[in-house]
């Protein structure tokens, strides 16, 4: 919590041998410093932002000085003088902190402080920032996640939860899992390939993308294409994904791939319209573990759901071969920020290298 978060700065916290009048710094609704202050136009009062915001909120246009109406202004520039004389004990000084900052840096001191409070993820104390790595390196209830076999367990139950016996058994049973997957795709790809040849849509007739995206048109290769964008895959590749080579990572030529973030559908183009879904391929962009919900409609009725997790640049072919739809809609939900995605938050945008429709 930094000043402007709690209820106001006390003139308590001045310190030097500051000749400013303090009693003309008071916010009057407050009664402590003015903190980023605005005024009255008429009487020129001066009011925190913050305190005269509220009073407004539960007193519409009216002045606390029963002024005919509040109008705002810009708090006189003598007053704005005088605060920045002020030097100011840190907010944490009770934690610690011996800086005096002056006044107009104090917000941005105070958001960094090292002295100020955080709450530990794993045994929900609260330890000062500065402390805050190497307790959280220590703590026996962070929850850790392996690399190698994605077992999330707390660092004190690593000894009977997560032994090398057991993270070599997960990893086992995740590799039967992909290879009972890529077995299944197989067998349908073989079935389905006359069709897909001819039916499966890379972007690749799409007119060059800028550095940033455009949106498939509403019509395209015979469908309605809604919320869903392409952009160049060179430039996914250098700014993007970072050090991941994003042509490799489908069979595709084509200089484009396609991302959706939020729901995105893919619907005839006729109001009778039907087609068949038969597979996309997908990946996460920036996020890892994302789920990723499709469903198939028909006539605005749900007649077909598949839910499956997408993971950061491993692209997934998921294999569908629903008939008879006239839409498809794509949901991702948040997963988690993968640590080498190159982006400093997560995002859920899923790339759609490739789609088979007929």
């Amino acid at each position: 919590m930094t000043s402007e978060e709690q209820k106001g700065i006390g003139s308590d916290r001045i310190r030097g041998s500051s000749a400013v009048n303090v009693d003309l710094l008071e916010c009057p609704i407050c009664h402590d410093l003015l903190w980023i202050p605005i005024a009255c136009q008429r009487c020129e009062t001066s009011f925190c932002s913050a305190c005269i915001n509220r009073w407004l909120a539960a007193n519409p246009r009216k002045c606390p000085n029963r002024c005919k109406i509040y109008i705002e202004r810009k708090c006189p520039s003598f007053i704005v003088k005088l605060l920045a004389q002020l030097q100011l004990a840190c907010y944490y000084q009770s934690r610690g902190c011996e800086r005096v900052i002056p006044y107009e840096a104090l917000e941005t001191h105070e958001s960094e402080c090292d002295y100020q409070p955080q709450q530990c993820p794993g045994c929900r104390l609260e330890v000062l920032k500065k402390d805050f790595d190497n307790h959280t390196s220590g703590c026996a209830a962070i929850e850790l996640t392996c690399q190698e076999c994605k077992l999330v367990y707390k660092r004190v139950d690593a000894a009977t939860t997560h032994t090398e016996n057991i993270c070599l058994r997960e990893q086992i049973k995740e590799n039967i899992r992909q290879i009972r997957q890529l077995t299944l795709q197989l067998h349908e790809m073989r079935l389905l390939l006359p069709s897909i040849t001819k039916a499966r849509i890379t972007f690749n007739d799409l007119p060059m993308a800028d550095e940033k995206s455009n949106f498939i048109p509403d019509m395209y290769r015979g469908l309605e294409w809604n919320k869903i964008y392409y952009i160049q895959r060179l430039h996914l590749e250098k700014n993007l994904l970072k050090n991941v080579h994003v042509p490799s990572l489908t069979a595709s030529n084509s200089p484009h791939v396609a991302l959706f973030s939020g729901k995105a559908s893919i619907s005839a183009e006729n109001v009778n319209g039907i087609f068949t879904f038969i597979s996309l391929t997908v990946y996460g962009a920036w996020n890892d573990n994302m789920q990723l919900l499709i469903t198939g409609h028909r006539n605005s009725i749900l007649v077909s759901k598949y839910t499956t997790v997408v993971l950061w640049c491993k692209p997934q072919l998921i294999l569908l071969n629903w008939r008879d739809i006239d839409k498809v809609i794509l949901q991702p939900l948040r997963g988690t920020r993968h640590p080498e995605n190159g982006a400093t938050i997560g995002r859920t945008h899923v790339v759609l290298a490739q789609v088979t429709i007929r």
